[in-house]
């Protein structure tokens, strides 16, 4: 494959920033009808970058990596990768203020950092199963989700490495960062296809702008 045949094109590029915005929108709507939570997804970045540059856009882009935490979450159909979902340091324990009811019942009987972690798989399986399905299903596509996972700091990255090695040389990189606003919480949503995906993605893209052509 041609280099120029591997880049998405700006139209391409501003098309699939539409599709993204939309399903974002649509994702959020849910989002508020599920958890009673409103959720504020930022304009996605999309970047085609090699996959050992996807680590280094990461830390770049999030401003404190001190003490992250991370939900993954791959999915698989024709729009296939991975999610990453990433909470700065304290994000997760703001969190739990949206289950006071339920801890409230549990009284001193839960261990915080389990119940922490608990909370942030749920909210990152909620999220990411929102927008991946939203964005898959405007590109004509339906997906399956593996189980969500947690990662602490200190496996953050040794997990996104090893994903990125036994992926194509290339990745596609969507970003977007996510607020719920009246909990004063934030974190970093980014999703990773392998460059395989290409060929469908253009496709899916060209059938999408049909209509308005």
């Amino acid at each position: 494959m041609t280099d120029s045949a591997r880049e998405l094109t700006e139209l391409e590029k501003d098309a699939l920033q539409e599709i993204m915005n939309i399903g974002f929108g649509r994702a959020a709507a849910d989002l508020a009808e599920i958890i009673n939570l409103h959720v504020i997804l930022s304009v996605p970045h999309i970047a085609v970058l090699q996959s050992d540059e996807v680590i280094r856009y990461v830390q770049e882009e999030i401003p404190d990596t001190t003490d992250m935490s991370m939900i993954t979450q791959f999915f698989s159909g024709k729009f296939s990768g991975g999610s990453f979902l990433v909470f700065p340091h304290g994000e997760g324990r703001k969190l739990l203020k949206i289950f006071d009811g339920e801890m409230s019942l549990l009284g001193e009987n839960y261990d915080i950092d389990i119940l922490e972690k608990e909370t942030l798989v749920e909210v990152g399986n909620i999220i990411i199963g929102a927008c991946v399905g939203k964005i898959a299903e405007m590109l004509g596509d339906v997906v399956t989700y593996a189980p969500p996972r947690f990662f602490s700091q200190e496996q953050i990255y040794g997990t996104l490495g090893s994903v990125l090695n036994t992926s194509d040389s290339f990745a596609i990189l969507f970003k977007t960062v996510f607020n719920f606003e009246q909990y004063n919480v934030s974190g970093y949503l980014f999703l990773v296809s392998q460059y395989s995906i290409m060929p469908w993605l253009k496709q899916a893209i060209a059938e999408f702008l049909g209509p308005y052509e």
